[in-house]
C-alpha cells in the first residue's frame, strides 16, 4: 500500500498496481483512476478512511462475490490494455 500526495491537488491518494485489490476497492464501490508511471499503469483511489477499511478487509481474507469480482477484473485489465495501446506502452511491431 503507497500513501502519496498527488502534486496537483494535494489530495491524498491510494496507488496500486495488484488489480485483485482494486477489483476489490472497485467492487465496494470506490471508483479507480488508471496512471502510467514509466512502463507500468497503477490504480489510483482518493484516500479516506473507508478506502482504508475496504483495504483491510480484503486482507483480512473477506468473502467476495466470485462473478461479479472476476467481471470487475477482466474489466480493468481491458482499460488498462487499451490505455497502453493509445500510449504506446506496448509496441506490437
Amino acid at each position: 500500500m503507497k500513501l502519496k500526495k498527488n502534486s496537483v491537488q494535494k489530495e491524498k491518494v491510494y496507488t496500486t498496481p495488484d488489480s485483485y485489490a482494486a477489483g476489490w476497492l472497485t467492487l465496494k464501490g470506490f471508483i479507480p483512476k488508471l496512471i502510467e508511471q514509466g512502463d507500468k499503469v497503477v490504480f489510483s483511489f482518493d484516500a479516506s478512511d473507508e478506502l482504508y477499511n475496504a483495504i483491510s478487509e480484503y486482507n483480512s481474507g473477506a468473502l467476495i462475490e466470485a462473478v461479479r469480482f472476476v467481471l470487475i477484473v477482466e474489466d480493468l485489465k481491458s482499460q488498462v490494455f487499451l490505455l497502453k495501446n493509445k500510449t504506446g506502452l506496448w509496441d506490437w511491431d
